[in-house]
């Protein structure tokens, strides 16, 4: 493996075993690396190698890092006095002493004999060894098996199926009605869609489900700057009510539109019929609102030709325009009260779909990759488990290392931090090297849809440079 020809570079830097730190650079420039450098040389310094924790995003990538790890240290094993003595200056800077040398011969034997081999993993396989080891700590099936995502997705679409069965039958009033409002908007053919796309979104779903209704409707109020208690149907009531708008000169406008060109009649007898007749005003709204507005939504450019502008007894293109920011604000208001209904009646759908999904997962013995994160990371908030988990599993951890670090998602990212918490508050705090080490670039994140956060790679950066300057 090509080590590093300065000693000054800054991958040398980054790759020195003493200091936390956070590489953010470009994809080609060599970060996973510098990774495979500061492993190669914690382990020479020293580090057991049971005490070292190496997390990347996907199963390939922690293998193919296995096996450069492994190669090299094959290499270092049989190569030559003088060879390794050069391999060991260019990866440290300086000329290797011979404690260095004979550790370094060493090396590959105690990665072998190292139970289970160094851990280089995913933080799902990870999380994965943890819940087998303490499962009743957990509260997971002491025999649990974990769905793929192909699983994953044939059980929620099965526990789809089923509230949608319990709804029909009306064997869930609360499910029939956020159904039905949820079906307003959206055609049934689509509900399995907006199901999977909950789905996954299941961990921002549970922090929802979490704060309750009426906080999930306030925040979403808020957003939509809508006030409290404003529904549709009020909207509508209000919009159709007699006297909400200026409807003695809208009836002048409206005898001028007769007198005018073809659209203009048309325009005027639907002003007239809604200023005649308030009580049907309901069914005439979709006409009315194509009288002032275009299907994009924006107010026509032309109300009224000049020619029967001149013939009002008022000014009746400011009243028209009046008439038509009205519309335009009746509609906006519109789309975010149903916005806001339809979001709650979907939120509410998750809900039970989540319980239905937790149910079948529940009866089978089974957790999906989520379940994995989760369930690890309950168990490493439960007060003073953490030291414990870790000791019990390997005698503890000096070292994290984290590839890929912008595809590392919220709850992801929590993992990592109750895991370096133990570096401050445990046993040994300050007396040994305890570092935390990520590579990333921000603008590689391809994750996304797995709640991937590129600026978390950013706070974290922050919030570990103030927890290892404390």
């Amino acid at each position: 493996m090509k080590l590093f020809p300065d000693p000054d570079t800054p991958q040398r830097k980054a790759a020195g075993p003493r200091a936390s730190v956070w590489v953010s650079a470009s994809a080609g420039t060599g970060k996973t690396r510098v990774l495979i450098e500061r492993l190669l040389w914690l382990m020479l310094d020293g580090t057991d190698p049971a005490r070292i924790l190496c997390l990347t995003f996907t199963r390939a990538a922690a293998a193919e890092m296995a096996n450069r790890l492994n190669e090299e240290l094959a290499d270092w094993a049989t190569l030559r006095s003088g060879a390794l003595t050069e391999t060991l200056q260019k990866l440290t800077g300086r000329m290797p002493s011979d404690v260095a040398i004979a550790r370094a011969r060493q090396l590959f034997a105690r990665v072998l004999e190292t139970p289970g081999g160094i851990k280089i993993s995913t933080i799902h396989a990870f999380c994965q060894t943890l819940l087998r080891r303490f499962p009743l700590e957990a509260g997971v099936p002491t025999e649990f098996a974990v769905l793929d995502e192909r699983s994953a997705r044939e059980t929620l679409i099965e526990a789809g199926e089923r509230i949608l069965v319990a709804a029909r039958e009306g064997n869930h009033t609360d499910l029939a009605d956020a159904l039905a409002i949820v079906a307003r908007h959206a055609p049934e053919e689509r509900f399995g869609t907006l199901m999977t796309a909950l789905a996954a979104e299941r961990g921002k779903l549970r922090q929802v489900l979490a704060e309750g209704q009426a906080e999930l409707q306030r925040k979403l109020r808020n957003a939509l700057d809508l006030p409290a208690g404003t529904s549709e149907e009020a909207v509508i009531a209000a919009f159709c009510s007699p006297g909400a708008g200026d409807e003695p000169r809208l009836r002048s406008a409206a005898a001028a539109l007769c007198n005018g060109s073809c659209t203009d009649r048309e325009r005027g007898a639907v002003l007239a019929a809604w200023c005649e007749v308030p009580e049907q005003r309901r069914p005439m709204i979709p006409a009315y609102i194509a009288a002032f507005l275009t299907n994009d939504g924006d107010i026509r450019r032309i109300l009224i030709t000049r020619d029967a502008a001149r013939s009002a007894a008022c000014d009746a293109i400011a009243v028209l325009g009046a008439e038509a920011d009205r519309v335009k604000r009746f509609c906006d208001v519109r789309s975010a009260a149903i916005m806001a209904e339809a979001s709650c009646a979907l939120i509410r759908l998750g809900g039970v779909l989540m319980k239905a999904y937790a149910e079948l997962k529940r009866i089978r013995g089974v957790l999906d990759y989520d379940d994995l994160i989760s369930a690890a990371l309950g168990l490493l908030r439960q007060p003073g488990i953490a030291p414990w988990v870790l000791f019990k599993l390997d005698g503890g951890l000096d070292h994290i290392l984290i590839d890929e670090a912008q595809d590392t998602n919220p709850e992801q990212w929590e993992i990592v931090t109750a895991l370096a918490e133990e570096f401050h508050t445990g046993e040994g705090a300050g007396d040994r090297p305890r570092t935390v080490f990520a590579v990333g670039d921000a603008k590689q994140s391809i994750y996304s849809f797995q709640r991937a956060d590129p600026r978390a790679f950013l706070r974290m950066r922050d919030y570990f440079e103030g927890r290892m300057s404390a």
